[in-house]
């Protein structure tokens, strides 16, 4: 088992930077007409959104600029390059405020990237509480797989020692039974990476 919290934000960055793209909402046109007036049109546009300044700013935290993307017409569930969307971004960030948001804007929980790992799995690899119990709250599923190691939300949280998080995980069904492609179980993982805590809570 190889598991380091690293890889993931290599990953993110490298997919984060992606060719700029630019939607334009179609211009409105609205004509009035009198007998004795000339015709008039009113026209109005909209700035281009921009999905790279969304992905940026749901990893980075910046709310601010996540509104104002959402609010010029970008779909809330917009995929980067590997599949990822906003909401992943944040919740490996613990950015629960912006994960809050998503939600509410009706981001899919359980939508998972091309690693089939969701964002609940992004956000137990850190001290995330908060934003793993919005996740859960919204229904994320805390038993969804990987397809590269099979590796699981509960997994994630015991390789990075994560107590809190792996004790909200069990509460809402994590399967500590489950296992990844070596056999290999949650309290595998906290017993190989040295987290004794994890580990005594997993025995019990």
């Amino acid at each position: 088992m190889n598991y380091q919290k690293g890889i993931y934000f290599s990953l993110l960055l490298a997919f984060i930077f992606m060719a700029c793209q630019s939607v334009s909402k179609k211009k409105e046109e609205t004509t009035t007409a009198a007998p004795s007036t000339v015709e008039k049109t009113v026209t109005e546009s909209q700035p281009p959104v921009n999905p790279d300044a969304f992905f940026q700013a749901a990893l980075n935290g910046d709310i601010s600029q996540v509104e104002t993307v959402l609010e010029n017409g970008l779909e809330v569930d917009v995929l980067d390059a590997n599949q990822r969307t906003g909401l992943m971004l944040a919740a490996y960030n613990g950015h629960h405020h912006i994960v809050q948001l998503l939600i509410e804007k009706g981001a899919d929980v359980n939508k998972t990237d091309a690693n089939n790992r969701s964002a609940l799995m992004f956000a137990s690899t850190g001290p995330f509480a908060t934003t793993v119990t919005e996740l859960l709250n919204a229904g994320a599923d805390p038993n969804i797989a990987d397809n590269v190691e099979k590796w699981t939300a509960v997994m994630m949280a015991a390789s990075e020692g994560q107590l809190e998080v792996l004790k909200l995980l069990i509460a809402n069904g994590a399967d500590l039974t489950m296992v990844d492609v070596d056999g290999e179980s949650a309290y595998d993982f906290a017993v190989s990476k040295g987290h004794q805590a994890v580990a005594d809570f997993l025995k019990k």
